[in-house]
């Protein structure tokens, strides 16, 4: 009966022992994750500001085609700076240690979607910057300027969305890895009248 005590007592403490070192990881896990995704929320704002500026002296300077093009690239980047500005003081408020194995596993699929999903929406964005092109050909004069223009700025804009979703999802794809490897190494079995644990290293 001691012996089985000891041995309770000893497996309580290892099981301590590992929560807090699990604890510590998650955290840790989390916070990269929200790391990475302010920093790509700051790679956003960024592109949306030089495209803002660089479409407000375009059409100050342009005229016909060019002139709407520059005009869509500041209407389109003002959302994106929208979107990166929340998207950035919302992950700042988050705590790395708030979640545990349930909730980080959830945030990771998350975010891991929510690209995934631009990823196809950013298609559709350059499909439509070609149908504009396209039925910009058909019109005339200031129509066509104005589809054409338009046409190539949503273009421009769906591609490099399509860029940055692809980088974003395959960074926190590639990080969320390590949270599936986690605990390959560790196996408990349960007996009649016995608990065992193993770890691998």
């Amino acid at each position: 009966m001691y012996k089985y005590g000891c041995a309770l007592i000893i497996m309580l403490l290892l099981s301590v022992n590992l929560l807090a070192q699990d604890t510590a990881w998650l955290e840790s896990f989390n916070r990269e994750r929200i790391h990475t995704t302010k920093t790509a929320m700051v790679v956003l704002g960024g592109w949306s500001v030089a495209n803002i500026a660089t479409g407000l002296v375009g059409m100050g300077q342009t005229g016909g085609e060019a002139k709407y093009f520059h005009q869509m690239n500041v209407i389109w980047n003002a959302v994106n700076l929208g979107i990166a500005a929340a998207g950035y003081f919302g992950n700042r408020k988050l705590n790395p240690a708030s979640y545990n194995m349930q909730g980080s596993i959830r945030e990771q699929n998350k975010i891991e979607k929510i690209y995934l999903v631009n990823g196809a929406l950013d298609l559709a964005y350059i499909m439509g910057g070609l149908y504009a092109r396209e039925y910009g050909k058909n019109q005339t004069g200031k129509e066509q300027d104005r589809w054409k223009g338009y046409g190539s700025s949503i273009l421009l804009q769906g591609g490099f969305l399509l860029l940055y979703d692809i980088v974003n999802l395959s960074i926190h794809h590639r990080h969320g890895k390590a949270l599936n490897k986690k605990f390959d190494g560790m196996q408990l079995s349960f007996a009649p009248g016995r608990i065992s644990a193993s770890l691998t290293f």
